[in-house]
């Protein structure tokens, strides 16, 4: 997977500077990412999960084909969770973080293709390589937390779903974007280590982005 995933960001990169070709355009996005785990079979004593908030961001790449695109994005793709619980009787935080670098292939559906703004659906596979897992405990009270390591308990490849609504408008060469997105784990990222336990990402982001 680790080297699938650097041969498309080289092919990426490629593209990118390949030159003004017609109908594509090259962009960069960032916004706000919520994100928590779905954890099944569901069991009482699992604690309840809160949204890891986080920024995202990356690069794209356009090809206009009529009202359709094609769109391929590289992505810097925080997920995990976090949540409270107890140790010797001492509220504690807790925080699972989960980075990946994420390729993305979206097909891009403009819903209305004339006027000043224009209302855009998205929606494709994505492929996550896992760059960082850890989980990190701090006391509620404040002071010195502690992190862990969980790079090795974690598959290093994520596969998902995402879904994208949003619009775009035209100001001269450049094109401005914000668009809402959910991402949906396809594909448990658990190890047999957690013995039968089926653990998939999950997400909401909010990005602006602009194009040439």
């Amino acid at each position: 997977m680790k080297k699938i995933l650097t041969l498309v960001i080289a092919n990426f990169l490629i593209l990118c500077l390949a030159g003004d070709l017609a109908g594509m355009a090259v962009g960069f996005k960032g916004g706000f990412n919520l994100a928590s785990l779905k954890v099944s079979p569901a069991m009482p004593d699992l604690p309840q999960f809160k949204n890891r908030s986080s920024f995202t961001g990356g690069i794209f790449v356009s090809f206009d084909l009529g009202p359709l695109a094609i769109q391929p994005e590289i992505l810097y793709a925080p997920y995990g969770t976090k949540f409270n619980l107890i140790i010797d009787d001492l509220p504690y935080r807790a925080q699972y973080q989960f980075d990946y670098l994420q390729g993305l292939l979206l097909l891009k559906w403009r819903v209305v293709t004339i006027g000043p703004v224009q209302p855009v659906i998205m929606v494709g596979p994505s492929f996550g390589f896992l760059t960082r897992a850890k989980a990190v405990l701090n006391p509620a009270s404040g002071g010195e937390g502690e992190s862990v390591d969980l790079k090795d308990m974690y598959k290093k490849s994520e596969i998902g779903l995402t879904m994208v609504a949003g619009i775009e408008t035209k100001a001269k060469k450049i094109k401005l974007s914000l668009e809402g997105r959910f991402h949906l784990g396809l594909t448990n990222i658990a190890t047999p280590d957690f013995e039968g336990d089926t653990i998939k990402n999950k997400g909401l982001a909010v990005l602006a982005g602009i194009a040439f």
